[in-house]
């Protein structure tokens, strides 16, 4: 398959009969995984303050954003396992995929991880 940052209908379509057809038979659990970075800094977007004048706005700390890592299995999204990072880049989901082994599944099992197409998701 190949990778895109734009939605592309077919290539969709193609996605959502592959997981049907072969995976989502399959015994083996199959996990939809990504990583998100929301950050925690306070943004106005509007507010009473007078022109010119500036006022105090108190924030919750100095930190300004949280790497996460998630994965998901679509037969039990109630089950979605998560960690923190302090970056994220493909040592931080390497790590991801041993705590998913360690953690969730035996080191035999088979587990099929359906990624989008971010660098560090790919072998370089």
């Amino acid at each position: 398959m190949s990778f895109t940052k734009q939605f592309i209908p077919k290539l969709a379509a193609e996605t959502r009969e592959y997981y049907n057809e072969v995976l989502k038979p399959k015994d083996a659990p199959v996990l939809f995984m990504d990583a998100v970075h929301p950050t925690q800094s306070t943004k106005l977007s509007c507010g009473w303050i007078r022109k010119g004048q500036d006022k105090l706005i108190e924030t919750t700390g100095s930190r300004t954003r949280v790497n996460l890592i998630g994965a998901l299995s679509l037969k039990n999204i109630s089950v979605t396992i998560t960690d923190t990072y302090e970056t994220i880049d493909s040592e931080s989901i390497v790590r991801f995929f041993w705590k998913l082994k360690k953690e969730h599944y035996p080191l035999e099992q088979t587990v099929h991880i359906v990624l989008d197409g971010a660098a560090y998701h790919i072998e370089s």
